[in-house]
């Protein structure tokens, strides 16, 4: 009952007169509108040339603007310093990222994927950091790890890696050993 209401509020509203005025106005472009004649058909004298037909263009999207290194490389230590890291950080005696690890890995892979430069990561390893003593194994894996990740990621750079093992262990702040990225 609801929704007929305002159906017939808007009849009481619009006049009889109003709507006939209108049929008389526009009676005649109404009668030529819906004349029931029927169209001629039109008829074609043979196959139609296909030379007219023009092939869609595919669109190619659009290429990925190039970063210089120097910009690169800023765009890095804004990271680190937005996170307020020195690199990509690993709990001490493992692979493992720790801290803030993961999210700095995800937006490195974001900063190099257009970098026009090489890319050299310098894996860090705390002396005694291992029970063998071969710190240099440890940040070598951390250093294949983060590079494997970014070329997953899209990262077309050269990238080369360097291990440091740092004599002392750092101090708490520094969340575990780290490495560093370098854009060049």
């Amino acid at each position: 009952m609801k929704r007929w209401v305002p159906l017939v509020v808007g009849a009481l509203m619009v006049p009889a007169s109003v709507t006939a005025f209108g049929f008389s106005v526009y009676g005649d472009e109404l009668t030529t509108a819906l004349s029931s004649s029927p169209a001629q058909p039109v008829v074609l004298a043979g196959p139609v040339p296909v030379t007219d037909f023009v092939a869609p263009l595919r669109m190619e999207p659009p290429a990925p603007l190039m970063v210089p290194a120097a910009v690169a490389q800023q765009a890095v230590r804004d990271l680190f310093t937005t996170h307020a890291v020195k690199g990509i950080t690993f709990a001490p005696g493992t692979a493992s990222l720790v801290g803030r690890g993961e999210d700095v890995r995800r937006s490195l892979a974001g900063v190099l994927r257009n970098v026009t430069g090489s890319v050299t990561l310098v894996a860090h390893a705390w002396n005694g950091e291992t029970a063998s003593h071969r710190c240099d194994v440890l940040a070598m894996e951390r250093a294949g790890l983060l590079r494997q990740y970014l070329a997953e990621q899209g990262v077309d750079s050269e990238i080369t890696t360097r291990v440091v093992v740092d004599p002392v262990w750092g101090p708490p702040s520094d969340f575990g050993p780290q490495i560093d990225v370098l854009v060049s």
